[in-house]
């Protein structure tokens, strides 16, 4: 998961994301990582449309994005 996250930050391209927040919901985002800092991630949520601070330890999953849609938005 951890090569995974450098390379969407390195080559800023989104990457899905399954997450586990403070209160115990999961939810399923597409982010392009901005910035790495200790156990956060900085990263620009596509759906929300702005920076967000995750913490590493509540990712449940990360992959490569399966829309293509959202490489159409951020090129496009």
């Amino acid at each position: 998961m951890q090569t995974l996250i450098k390379f969407s930050m390195e080559n800023q391209i989104p990457i899905e994301i399954i997450y586990l927040s403070k209160t115990g919901l999961l939810s399923q985002r597409h982010i392009i990582v901005k910035k790495i800092e200790g156990s956060r991630l900085l990263a620009l949520c596509l759906e929300k449309n702005s920076i967000r601070s995750f913490n590493v330890e509540q990712l449940l999953s990360a992959g490569k994005t399966r829309n293509k849609n959202w490489m159409l938005r951020i090129s496009g």
